[in-house]
């Protein structure tokens, strides 16, 4: 469990206003296979949805499709509240841009991933504070 208080620097790439339950998918992430934009879960699984919550991921990985998936994940209000990722690129980027999902860049990425299951955080500024859900 993550100490209560535990605090994460952040690089932001897009920022924005963040809070909510964190997610955590410890792998890359293909936008464009592996993200239903209707449902915003990832596929094959029935508990990994990524609508309202805070997705801390390694980074996307594949395909120009990406943005436009991020885009209907937004249209359809299936979006995360913000991405929070260990390495990021221009896809990724471009695809937060057109679906306003705030993101950063994660400076102490496995430190979060290894305490901070099951946790609530929020981002102010550059900094990340992960506390227990209420």
């Amino acid at each position: 469990m993550c100490v209560g208080g535990l605090r994460a620097k952040l690089r932001p790439v897009i920022p924005g206003v963040c809070k909510g339950e964190l997610l955590i998918v410890d792998r890359y992430i293909s936008f464009f296979g592996e993200v239903d934009p209707v449902t915003g879960c990832l596929k094959n699984t029935t508990d990994l949805c990524v609508g309202g919550k805070v997705l801390v991921f390694r980074g996307s990985r594949g395909s120009t499709v990406a943005p436009y998936i991020l885009y209907a994940l937004r249209k359809n209000s299936k979006a995360p509240t913000c991405m929070l990722v260990k390495e990021v690129e221009p896809m990724l980027v471009a695809g937060c841009v057109l679906g306003e999902i705030p993101l950063y860049v994660v400076l102490n990425y496995h430190e979060v991933v290894e305490a901070c299951r099951n946790m609530c955080a929020e981002v102010e500024g550059d900094e990340l504070r992960v506390h227990k859900c209420t």
